[in-house]
Formats: C-alpha cells, structure tokens, sequence
C-alpha cells in the first residue's frame, strides 16, 4: 500500500520543531540577552616609562664629627672584608703633629751626625737614600705624576724611615741632648698612635664616598616604613631622613654589589604587576644598561602603583643613583577575552565562567587590554582554561 504524500502542514510543523531546536540551543549560550565567548591563549608586550627609586643594601660608617679622615681606597673599587680603607684620627690631631714628629727626627738626624763628625758611614747613607727616594716616589703618586698603590708606597716608605730609625738608635753615643731627643720622638710617637685608627672594610662590598642621607631610610630593613609620600619626596629631591647627630659624620657607605632594588611609581591604574613577574628596568641617561628585575611586592592607591623590583645584576652605574625616569618593559602570556568579559565583585575583578547554569565568579589578574580583548592570568587554571566560555556583557 503506498504511502501518504507530506502535506503542507507537516512542513510547517517541522520548520517550527526545528525553530525551537535551534532556539534551545542559541539560549545555552545565551540566557536571556547574557552572551558567552569561548577563552583563548593571548601573547603581548609591555613597555612603559615610570618613575624610579633606587634603594640599594649598604652600610654607612660614621666619625666623630671633630676628627679627621685620611681616605686610602678609591672611590667604587671593590673591597675585601679586611681591607684598609681611611685613616682616621680624633679631634685632639692635626697635621702640625705629624710635623713636628718629622722635625724632631730630622733634629736626630742632624746632631747624630754632626757627634760623628767626619766618621763615614755607608749604611747610614744607604739608609738616608732610600728614605729620599721612597718618599719622592709618594708625593709623585699622591700628585697623580705616576701610578701605582699607594698603600704599598707607604708601607715601604715607614719601614725604611723605621730601619733608619733603628740604626741611628743602636748607634747613638751617650749625649744628654741626643737623649733628650730621642725622648722627644718617642712621645710625640705613642701621642700621634693615640690619635689614629684604621677604618677596614667589615664585609665584602663597593665603597664609595658619595652619601645622599637617603641610605638609612631607603635600606631593605626599612620596606615597611617607606610608603608612597616618601618615594614622592625623594623624586622631589626633599629629605626623607633624619639628619642624625651632629657629633658624628657619615665618612663613606659599604655596597652590597650583588642584590639591590628599584621602587617603580605609574599613575596607569591599568598596570597589576604579580610577583616573581620579570621586567627589564633601564634607567633614562644609561641607556646602554638594562637590568634584569624581577618583582618583590605591587601595592596600588587610587590611579598610581607602586612596585618594588628585585635585581640581582652587578649595580654598575647605578652605585651613585638615587632616582629619576626610567622604562620597564616585559614579554606577557595568558588567556585572552573580551573587554566585556570582566566583572567586578565584592572588590574582586574576574569572570564569570559558564557551568550550565548562572555561571562561576573565577578571579583573575588583567595583565594587559588592547583592541584584540584583554590579557588575563589566574591561580584557578582548573576552572579557566582554553577552550572555557565566558559570560560576556
């Protein structure tokens, strides 16, 4: 028996099943006028110009603000724990004693030889030489005529002005006068040893003479106590510290060459650091350095962040810098949505991942918005993957 021909109606019925079909299935992913966006992998580059500060892990050596201060080591060499690098001598000291000692030694000289009249004495004229001729090679090195160390110079030079000493002492005849002399020197020795004290390196570290009275404040012991104001004066060149005793006086600083930091301020409210984020830092006016940074801490108030960066490269340049203009750049990947995408709840910022029903607040860091959508990163990679939908607005 042959079978019924479709009638129209059936058509109709059949257009109309299908409507409702594909109205179910467009109302899944949207409900109501709400519509979702499949997540994808993003990539994109930062660049952009902050302002910075430069806090670097040193120590500052202080005197007595009466004393006087001899420098040996060269401002930015490197020190060894142990090495020498001032002469310091206490207020009751002045140049006019060392003189005096040296006139002294020069008046035992001159009455040694005048006792021993026309006696010849080759050793004492050998000794009288190299005394001469060390003592020209130190003020040609002290008035920068030739190179070498000078500490090494002196050292030779008090050991032969020591030699000659000696051999004058051991060979002095018995003369109240030449008694009374050496007396004399042996006093004003001890007095002048009294006054003196070397100052040497207590770790390994850059010295540099150069203080700004930023140190004790800009120190990482100090992180807790630095806020945004501060960072805003140092920028502003307005002191930040106190000026301490005036008793004493900062001398020199013992740089930590290896580990220091940079505070990085920006108004773009947009910019959320996270940390362990690497950045490249270069500061304007050493653009031909770039530095490795990586980021500590990122605290945010109203439009502006402050970051503080972690660099572990040699300070070079920056041994002497304290602040200024600077750019950070860096390479960024995530997940990428749309810009309608992003939701604010309860202070949060995030997204509302779709789950068959109303959707899953997931937080999220914005790392980054452009024409493409925004760049996006999360702790909760089980939730938001490639691939998941997103409600969009």
């Amino acid at each position: 028996m042959g079978g019924r021909r479709p009638t129209g109606r059936f058509f109709i019925l059949l257009m109309l099943v299908i409507g409702v079909v594909l109205f179910a299935v467009m109302n899944l992913f949207r409900p109501g006028e709400v519509r979702y966006d499949i997540v994808r992998s993003g990539s994109s580059s930062d660049t952009r110009r902050v302002q910075a500060v430069i806090m670097r892990n040193e120590k500052v050596v202080s005197m007595d603000s009466g004393g006087t201060i001899n420098y040996v080591a060269q401002e930015g060499s490197m020190m060894a724990e142990g090495d020498v690098i001032a002469y310091i001598y206490s207020a009751g000291y002045s140049a006019s004693q060392l003189q005096a000692l040296e006139k002294v030694r020069s008046d035992i000289r001159a009455y040694h030889l005048s006792i021993l009249g026309t006696i010849i004495d080759t050793r004492l004229d050998r000794l009288e030489a190299n005394v001469h001729y060390l003592a020209l090679q130190l003020k040609s090195l002290v008035n920068r005529r030739s190179s070498g160390n000078l500490l090494n110079l002196e050292a030779q030079l008090t050991d032969a002005m020591n030699a000659r000493q000696t051999y004058l002492s051991q060979n002095q005849r018995e003369d109240v006068t030449l008694t009374t002399l050496y007396e004399t020197e042996s006093k004003r020795e001890s007095l002048i040893s009294s006054w003196r004290s070397v100052e040497t390196a207590s770790a390994d570290g850059i010295v540099s003479f150069y203080l700004d009275d930023c140190e004790a404040f800009l120190s990482p012991d100090n992180t807790a106590n630095i806020t945004l104001d501060s960072l805003r004066s140092v920028l502003q060149g307005r002191s930040v510290s106190d000026t301490g005793s005036r008793l004493t006086t900062n001398i020199y600083r013992l740089v930590d060459p290896g580990r220091w930091y940079v505070y990085i301020l920006t108004d773009d409210g947009s910019f959320n650091p996270v940390t362990n984020q690497s950045f490249w830092f270069q500061m304007e006016g050493f653009e031909d350095v770039v530095y490795d940074a990586t980021v500590v801490s990122s605290v945010k108030s109203g439009n502006t962040v402050m970051t503080l960066l972690q660099i572990d490269d040699p300070l070079g340049p920056m041994l002497n810098q304290r602040s200024g203009d600077a750019t950070i750049s860096t390479d960024l990947t995530g997940l990428r949505v749309p810009r309608g995408a992003i939701y604010r709840e309860n202070g949060q910022t995030g997204v509302y991942v779709y789950d068959g029903a109303g959707g899953t607040f997931i937080p999220v860091i914005v790392l980054s918005t452009d024409d493409e959508g925004v760049l996006i990163s999360t702790e909760y990679d089980t939730a938001l993957y490639v691939g998941s939908y997103v409600r969009v607005k």
